[in-house]
């Protein structure tokens, strides 16, 4: 990816849901995984996690870090690298207490 993508993607991120049944959001970096009931996404601002049904990626637009899904959304989280690392270790920790 050039600077010029990478600039245009740091200046903001934008999460748009219409009733519950699609997202446009804006600030994409990497569509990191998606299925039917769970899209996956890293943005400018952290991992995000959208859970659902029927879930379908519409748009991934690269250049503009732009990405469109139809779908029932049920759940949205975001998660930050402390945040991602802090579930790891207790996942793992909590294996060992098992």
């Amino acid at each position: 990816m050039n600077t010029e993508n990478k600039q245009s993607q740091s200046k903001s991120h934008v999460l748009t849901i219409k009733n519950r049944l699609g997202a446009y959001i804006e600030g994409v970096i990497e569509v990191i995984r998606f299925d039917e009931n769970e899209v996956l996404l890293e943005t400018i601002c952290g991992t995000l996690s959208i859970d659902g049904k029927g879930l379908s990626l519409c748009e991934w637009n690269t250049e503009h870090g732009l990405a469109t899904f139809e779908g029932c959304i049920d759940a949205i989280t975001y998660f930050d690298k402390k945040q991602e690392d802090t579930k790891e270790h207790s996942g793992l920790f909590a294996k060992f207490l098992k």
